[in-house]
């Protein structure tokens, strides 16, 4: 697989740094292709700045939350073809629901297991 570059956007700095790790086993990836922002603004900075092939969101952050970066990737960006995965916490079905139908491409739980976010990452990545 070629290099992928893949936006991880969460208020605690702990839980991208854990992402981040694992993302890095996920073959094709490494430290230089994953970009952090610490809320939906800051993620929609860098969206606005750069090219991705996937974005992974938290759904409840300060400034910004996960749905509204969906929200604002799809109408002011105009980028539907950029994979949006939203990982959430047990118990927010029904954002996870509303994000699918504002145009997430998927999502993942917390916490999320190595194995599940290698699967649902790699293909989305072999999409782009």
């Amino acid at each position: 697989m070629e290099r992928k570059s893949l936006l991880v956007v969460d208020d605690s700095a702990t839980f991208r740094q854990l992402l981040s790790m694992s993302l890095k086993r996920v073959e094709g990836i490494s430290q230089v292709d994953i970009t952090e922002a610490c809320d939906g603004e800051d993620a929609l900075q860098k969206l606005e700045r750069g090219a991705f092939d996937l974005l992974l969101t938290d759904l409840r952050m300060p400034k910004m939350d996960g749905l509204e970066l969906v929200r604002r990737v799809r109408s002011e960006l105009n980028n539907a073809n950029l994979p949006i995965i939203i990982i959430s916490t047990k118990g927010e079905e029904k954002d996870i629901e509303l994000g699918m139908q504002i145009g997430a491409s998927g999502y993942l739980s917390k916490p999320v297991s190595m194995a599940r976010l290698k699967e649902v990452v790699s293909s989305f990545l072999v999409k782009s």
